[in-house]
């Protein structure tokens, strides 16, 4: 049986019609009168021709600045899922959009009907809002990250002016990253915990690896695909970190390999490429890997080899602690990282180590 879409039968001979002029926008209702679904699915692309003309573009333009959130989350959601963003970040862009868009909205700003009637006082008192009445200081950061991000794309796809863009850009400023106590681990017991899991398990390696010499992130490893890396000749010499896929929704290539990452990616290509799933890393059974997965198997590995649980993220932290200690520029660590926030990068150069210490002693020994 054929499916008709936006047509549903409301009485025999009356049939409800709806339609988007474009992704996103504002969805239209009309009801009209036909004798079957094939007349009122000629009569709805009809109608959607005929609203089209009528819409002249400035027109369309204010209809869409018009749109209230439901709508605007809907054309939101339809590029993430467009992006293949992975299921965790979704949610939680969809958790913020809603805790800002519908809880605080309907609480602090009930007359704001639409993105067009934002201000910058919304988002001034939001950040309030989150710290104090929510009582979430230490996840402030985080937030504004996520509510910068949701408004960059509310912008793209039309539905607010580049004015509140920029507002939000040059006013609302994330607060300086909180310094978290990660556990001094040697390098030898480093080489120790990798080896054990190249050994146990090389599906979990691959990645653990690539991190720990890149300091990426979890989410945009395990999201790499093959079509990604770069070639010359038979050489990788490229990694094209794909916007969609980090965490700021920004492209952040890798753009420069060594020997050693040049036959650690060959290879994690090649045993890949036997499988149909398009990731540069996968499971044993050439299925997809799942970063709270490697988590798990890293706490409870690290705890029996180290004598410490540690997390994906703690190879991020070691990265940029081991580019300060060797005083690796920062323009260069960041570009191998990907990291574009500077704040960061200075809160973790600036982590003192017992190395650290001891070489600062030695040096003022009379």
């Amino acid at each position: 049986m054929k499916r008709y879409v936006g047509i549903k039968e409301t009485k025999a001979g009356n049939y409800q019609i709806n339609f988007r002029l474009s992704k996103g926008g504002r969805r239209f209702w009309e009801t009209v009168e036909a004798n079957s679904m094939q007349e009122a699915s000629n009569k709805r692309a009809e109608i959607i021709v005929r609203k089209q003309k009528e819409l002249e573009t400035p027109e369309a333009e204010k209809l869409r600045l018009t749109s209230g959130f439901s709508d605007v989350w809907e054309g939101i959601n339809d590029g993430l899922l467009g992006e293949r963003k992975p299921r965790k970040t979704q949610l939680h862009y969809q958790k913020v959009y809603w805790r800002m868009f519908g809880d605080f909205r309907s609480l602090k700003f009930p007359y704001i009907q639409n993105p067009s009637q934002l201000t910058l006082a919304f988002f001034e008192q939001y950040k309030s809002y989150y710290s104090n009445e929510l009582n979430r200081p230490k996840g402030l950061r985080g937030e504004l990250i996520y509510v910068k991000a949701i408004m960059k794309r509310m912008y793209k796809l039309g539905f607010c002016s580049e004015k509140i863009i920029k507002d939000i850009a040059e006013h609302i400023k994330k607060p300086r990253p909180n310094k978290k106590q990660y556990p001094e681990i040697s390098n030898s017991k480093i080489n120790e915990l990798l080896a054990f899991i190249k050994q146990d398990r090389p599906e979990y390696y691959r990645p653990i690896y690539f991190m720990k010499r890149t300091g990426r992130r979890v989410e945009e490893t395990t999201l790499i695909e093959r079509r990604d890396v770069i070639w010359e000749g038979i050489k990788p010499v490229k990694i094209n970190i794909r916007a969609e896929i980090t965490k700021t929704d920004e492209y952040a290539p890798l753009n420069q390999l060594d020997s050693e990452l040049e036959s650690f990616i060959s290879q994690a290509y090649k045993e890949s490429a036997k499988h149909k799933a398009p990731y540069l890393f996968l499971t044993k059974r050439g299925k997809k890997l799942y970063q709270h997965r490697i988590c798990d198997y890293l706490k409870e590995v690290s705890e029996k080899i180290v004598g410490v649980k540690i997390t994906n993220h703690y190879f991020r932290h070691r990265y940029w602690v081991e580019c300060g200690k060797n005083n690796v520029p920062i323009v260069d660590a960041m570009a191998i990282s990907g990291n574009k926030d500077p704040d960061v990068v200075i809160a973790f150069y600036s982590h003192s180590t017992s190395e650290g210490l001891a070489k600062v002693l030695e040096l003022t020994r009379v």
